[in-house]
C-alpha cells in the first residue's frame, strides 16, 4: 500500500533533485528555442530578400533584424522571470467578463470569455490568473480563499490545501490529474502533493 502524504501545506516535491533536474532542462530548452526563434526571422527574410523580387534585399533585413531581436527580447524576459523566487499569496476575487474583438477589415465582432483570478501577494502585490475560453483550468480549480504559490522556473500554481480535491495539475505540463496519482499520467514527473 502506498504511503498517503498530507494534501495540507506545501509540498516538499517543488525542492526534489528530480525536480530541480525538470527546471534545469526547461531552462535550457527555453535557451535554446529562444536562439532558434530569435535566428529564423533573420535568416527567413534575407533569403527572401535574396530569392524574391517582391521584398527589397535591405526591407527584408530591417524587417528580419527587427522581428529576431523582438523575439530575443520576450525570450530573455520569460527567461529572467524563471529565475525569480517562489510567491505566495491568496485568492482575493474571481471574475468572469465578455470582451469583443472588433475586425477592422470587415466590421464583424467576435466575442470571447475571460476568466480572471485575483491573488493578494503576501507582500500586498496585486497578481492576475487570466484565461481564455475553454482554458479555464485555475480559474475552476481555486477558490476564493485559497492560498497558493507560484513557482516561476515552471510558471505553475500550487494549492496549499488539497485535501478536499478530486484532481490536481501536473506543475511540469499542467496535465488534470486524478488527486490519487504520485506522478503525471503524460509527463511522469512527481506531482506536487
Amino acid at each position: 500500500m502506498l504511503e498517503e502524504r498530507p494534501l495540507v501545506g506545501w509540498s516538499d516535491v517543488a525542492n526534489s533533485d528530480e525536480i530541480a533536474e525538470t527546471i534545469r532542462k526547461n531552462k535550457r530548452s527555453a535557451i535554446v528555442w529562444a536562439w532558434i526563434l530569435t535566428l529564423i526571422f533573420p535568416v527567413g527574410f534575407l533569403l527572401a530578400g535574396l530569392l524574391s523580387d517582391e521584398v527589397p534585399l535591405n526591407e527584408a533585413l530591417i524587417i528580419g533584424a527587427a522581428l529576431g531581436f523582438f523575439i530575443l527580447i520576450i525570450n530573455v524576459w520569460r527567461i529572467a522571470g524563471m529565475k525569480k523566487p517562489a510567491w505566495n499569496g491568496v485568492v482575493m476575487k474571481k471574475i468572469e467578463k465578455r470582451r469583443d474583438v472588433h475586425d477592422r477589415d470587415d466590421g464583424s465582432t467576435r466575442s470571447y470569455w475571460e476568466y480572471i483570478v485575483l491573488i493578494r501577494t503576501e507582500k500586498g502585490k496585486k497578481k492576475r490568473i487570466v484565461e481564455r475560453e475553454r482554458d479555464r483550468e485555475m480559474y475552476d480549480y481555486l477558490d476564493v480563499g485559497d492560498r497558493v504559490r507560484y513557482h516561476p522556473a515552471l510558471e505553475t500554481y500550487e494549492k496549499y490545501d488539497k485535501s478536499k480535491d478530486e484532481v490536481m495539475y501536473c506543475n511540469v505540463c499542467r496535465l488534470r490529474n486524478s488527486i490519487h496519482n504520485d506522478r503525471c499520467d503524460r509527463c511522469k514527473n512527481l506531482l506536487f502533493k
